[in-house]
This record gives C-alpha cells, sequence and structure tokens, in this order.
C-alpha cells in the first residue's frame, strides 16, 4: 500500500469514526468536563479496600 493510499485510508476512517460519534451525540467540538465517575473517588476506593481485607480476613479464619 503507497503512502497516499494509506493516509487516504486514514482520513477516511477517522471521517467515519467522527460521524459515528455525532450518530450517538458525542460531538467532536462539545466541551470537555473532566470529572470523576462515582467509583473513583478516594472515599470509594478506602471502603473498597477495607471491605476486601475483612473479606481476606473472614475466608482466613473460616
Amino acid at each position: 500500500m503507497s503512502t497516499a493510499a494509506a493516509q487516504a485510508r486514514h482520513l477516511t476512517l477517522a471521517r467515519l469514526e467522527r460521524a459515528a460519534g455525532e450518530a450517538f451525540g458525542c460531538r467532536d467540538d462539545a466541551p470537555r468536563v473532566a470529572d470523576r465517575a462515582s467509583f473513583m473517588t478516594p472515599t470509594t476506593i478506602a471502603l473498597a479496600t477495607f471491605a476486601t481485607a475483612v473479606a481476606a480476613t473472614i475466608t482466613y479464619l473460616v
């Protein structure tokens, strides 16, 4: 495949990807919001760690 053909294919795939994103409501020029998912908060991670430690202790004792 020549360089021109590879570049044309790349541009076509990028165009199709952008069109598919817009079809599902994800516009390219939409502002990005840096917000955390609820499962990534420090409190949730601490609770998950504690629950894992409790489960491991119970499993060890049983």
